[in-house]
């Protein structure tokens, strides 16, 4: 019983995880980057704000990448 109950744990941690990063490059694609660099970027540590704010006073993407990062 208790082996099946970490594995609904683990189920159930993978599903969260692929929430957020389903989340996470969406908001990338909205931002205007590729879908390539979309899923680059939203399974690294950049702060998905952060970049939302820096883009959002006219920082170009590239940029706001790398001061995120």
């Amino acid at each position: 019983m208790e082996e099946f109950h970490t594995r609904e744990v683990d189920r159930r941690r993978l599903d969260d995880d692929l929430t957020v990063l389903r989340w996470r490059t969406e908001r990338l694609l909205a931002l205007g980057y590729t879908r390539r660099d979309a899923a680059s970027l939203a399974s690294s540590r950049v702060d998905i704000h952060d970049v939302e704010r820096l883009i959002a006073r006219g920082c170009p993407l590239d940029t706001a990448v790398r001061i995120a990062a």
